[in-house]
């Protein structure tokens, strides 16, 4: 069995030795010679690493972002009693070089913690940050992500201010952020941060040689999206003049940001109103006024107004697109400013402001704002102001802004209706006023005026004003007004001509004389309201107008202004297509009904007898005659008999005589030439003679003004309503006027008339 066995393995070992020559013979290369065979055992082993996600066309810039916020910070201190953490705000500006990896440089301000009893270490800082974004590095590159985390490592310069010395501090910072993006262009974030910093060494440094720097910053910041993703889903923004219009109300408080002894002061209230436009969709104008007060905390309270015209930058056009239908918005806003402060010896200090306005839409016409602002004056602002202050004037509004989009786009059927309306109207209206500062008692305000709608939204309006209030020295002013006016009923629904309700904005100007004490001076107003018409006919709506007006008269170089609110009521007249002025003078005879002769009479309003108490009323009668040269322009003469209640019971009763010549002018036929129309209005300006029979009286020189309202019935009998004023000087009526140099006798006559 043994022999079996070892012939069989001595004929394998055999073959094998044959076929080996035979099969090294075919090899040329070893089995072992993995070097020239090109085999890599290590490529069996460890996988490449797939590459990073990055930008097609990368182009510098066009991922650009920016951010701003603020931090509370542990300048080396640990959190113990007497601690005061250091404050600092940053703005940063960047650029991502792919998803993943990008740069940021930083600018930092502030003041460093410290303990009670220490100064503020004051500091301004440089720096510059690599930074990686571990989401799109582990998870990819989306856009649509709503939370990313990023990792920042850079150097940091700072130049510190500490007791009057100036010192320097570099080093190395690290930090971790984590954003959520509230929308594509958009995001807030959250960054603890530590700065390792050597350099100048104060008093209570120690001797550490790097001084450890950590904060915990908050913050917003806009990424620039590129131009595929800024106009998707972009919305077109046209120019028109009724396009793009904002207004505003709102309220804050104001405070300079400390004095000497390291104090804040206490904050003041304001009010605020603002209007702008935007002529693109990044860039506006806004103009806006302030008037609040200021002082307290043993320093005098006094009247400050702030006027300002910004320029508007509006970040999320500007790296997003125009998207109007997103619920934030946020805008930048520089521009000069002007400063009044009453009874102060400078009153005026220009300046300029900057400001950040955050605007929540609740609907696409309105948002509910949150505006932080910082304005530098001239040095004397502060000095006149608050000797103790110093730095910038910080203030914070909040309030409720209406905007107007793209109108003409939407509404495009809106300049059809308004071609067909009736866009001319007169005013007239009344009302109950109020002061807020000083003895002034209840006022009473009468005004008239002409405007005309000159686009489906906005509208102006001329009109006259007189006041006149209750407590003695009595105030009385007359007037000229200029106001614009923003229809948001239309903005918000297009233009109606029968719709039932309008509501819209006001803002306008005024000037002329006023009389309180001593001479006629000069007076200037500005005012903001809402004007709410009702329709009751095509031709008539009945309106209210709660206004809020600061108002000043001038002596000399000073003026003191006073906040006043009114609010007025009234009626407003439509009138059709204009005739024009040439061809209304130049209209033909009448049929028939050229000449009239009207009577009337009714309650009158003596001012130095109705403005004090008990505020009697006196009465007038009129005759009048007159003639009508065409359907526009007409003339009557008249008498006019006042009957003046006694100023005392045991006086004499006096009686003002008056003649007088007047110009009449047909507004309703100037404005509309409808020879059918019943219900005219007509203006009046007049001037004429005035005696009394008190002893010592003297004749003077009358002026009156006012409107008729008349009705044409049959038979060439007319019935009218007219208010009007007449001014006498205070010769007129010696010993009725206290020291007032004229006297006014407001008058609502009715009557009637008869034409042939």
């Amino acid at each position: 069995m043994n022999t079996i066995y070892r012939f069989v393995a001595a004929t394998v070992f055999a073959a094998a030795m044959a076929v080996a020559p035979a099969a090294q013979a075919k090899m040329s290369k070893a089995l072992n010679d993995t070097a020239s065979t090109g085999m890599n055992a290590i490529d069996h082993v460890l996988q490449k690493p797939l590459g990073g996600p990055v930008y097609e066309q990368k182009r510098f810039g066009d991922h650009l972002f920016i951010s701003a916020g603020g931090a509370i910070s542990s300048y080396g201190h640990r959190p113990v009693d007497g601690f005061r953490p250091g404050l600092q705000a940053e703005i940063s500006l960047g650029d991502w070089i792919t998803p993943a990896h990008g740069w940021r440089m930083n600018l930092d301000g502030g003041v460093h913690s410290r303990f009670t009893g220490e100064d503020w270490k004051v500091f301004g800082a440089v720096s510059a940050d690599y930074l990686m974004n571990f989401s799109s590095l582990l998870r990819g590159d989306n856009p649509d992500r709503r939370v990313e985390v990023i990792g920042a490592l850079g150097a940091e310069y700072q130049r510190i201010r500490y007791n009057g010395l100036w010192g320097n501090k570099v080093g190395l910072r690290a930090a971790l952020q984590l954003r959520f993006n509230v929308q594509r262009n958009l995001y807030i974030y959250t960054e603890p941060r530590l700065s390792l910093l050597a350099g100048t060494r104060f008093s209570g440094d120690g001797q550490r040689r790097f001084r450890p720097d950590l904060s915990f910053n908050i913050g917003l910041g806009y990424r620039l999206l590129n131009k595929q993703e800024r106009l998707s889903g972009a919305s077109q923004f046209d120019c028109a003049p009724d396009d793009h219009l904002f207004f505003g109300v709102g309220g804050g408080v104001w405070a300079f940001t400390r004095n000497g002894s390291q104090e804040f002061r206490h904050p003041n209230g304001f009010g605020s109103f603002f209007a702008g436009k935007f002529f693109s969709p990044t860039a506006g104008l806004r103009l806006k006024g302030e008037l609040g007060n200021i002082g307290g905390n043993g320093i005098p309270h006094r009247t400050l107004a702030i006027g300002s015209l910004d320029f508007v930058w509006n970040l999320n056009s500007a790296f997003g697109g125009y998207r109007p239908g997103q619920v934030f918005d946020m805008s930048l806003n520089l521009g000069p400013v002007l400063a009044y402060a009453g009874n102060v010896k400078g009153n005026y200090y220009p300046g300029a402001e900057a400001s950040i306005t955050a605007l929540f839409r609740l609907t696409p016409e309105w948002g509910i704002f949150i505006e932080p602002e910082a304005r530098m004056f001239t040095g004397k602002f502060s000095r006149e102001l608050d000797a103790c202050a110093h730095g910038p004037f910080l203030s914070v509004s909040a309030g409720l802004r209406y905007t107007i989009g793209n109108f003409s786009h939407n509404y495009p059927e809106s300049y059809t209706d308004y071609l067909k309306a009736r866009n001319n109207f007169l005013t007239f209206a009344v009302a109950p006023s109020w002061r807020r500062r000083g003895d002034y008692g209840t006022g009473f305000v009468a005004q008239a005026g002409f405007g005309r709608r000159e686009s489906p939204l906005s509208s102006w309006r001329i009109s006259a004003r007189g006041e006149v209030f209750s407590r003695n020295p009595n105030y009385m002013s007359l007037g000229v007004d200029a106001d614009y006016l923003l229809s948001m009923s239309t903005g918000m629904a297009g233009f109606n001509p029968d719709r039932v309700f309008d509501l819209s904005a006001l803002v306008g100007v005024g000037g002329g004389i006023a009389w309180r004490s001593g001479p006629v001076r000069a007076m200037v107003e500005g005012r903001v309201g809402l004007h709410g018409s009702f329709r009751l006919s095509d031709a008539l709506d009945f309106y209210i107008e709660p206004q809020l007006a600061a108002n000043t008269m001038f002596y000399g170089s000073s003026c003191h202004w006073t906040p006043e609110l009114r609010v007025m009521a009234g009626l407003k007249y439509k009138l059709g297509t204009p005739a024009g002025i040439l061809s209304g003078l130049a209209a033909g005879r009448y049929a028939d009904g050229r000449n009239f002769v009207s009577f009337t009479g009714g309650p009158t309003f003596f001012s130095s007898t109705f403005i004090n108490k008990p505020h009697h009323l006196s009465g007038a009668l009129d005759a009048s005659v007159g003639r009508w040269f065409s359907s526009v322009s007409g003339m009557r003469i008249g008498y006019t008999a006042d009957i003046i209640t006694r100023q005392k019971s045991k006086g004499k009763r006096p009686y003002i005589h008056t003649a007088h010549a007047d110009y009449l002018l047909n507004i309703s036929s100037l404005m509309d030439k409808n020879p059918a129309r019943r219900f005219h209005i007509i203006g009046m300006l007049g001037a004429g003679v005035g005696f009394s029979n008190l002893p010592e009286s003297f004749p003077g020189l009358m002026l009156e003004s006012g409107v008729q309202f008349r009705y044409n019935l049959d038979h060439g009998i007319d019935v009218h309503i007219e208010p009007d004023v007449s001014f006498y000087p205070n010769r007129v009526v010696i010993g009725y006027t206290s020291d007032a140099r004229f006297v006014m006798i407001p008058r609502i006559m009715t009557g009637l008339s008869y034409r042939f």
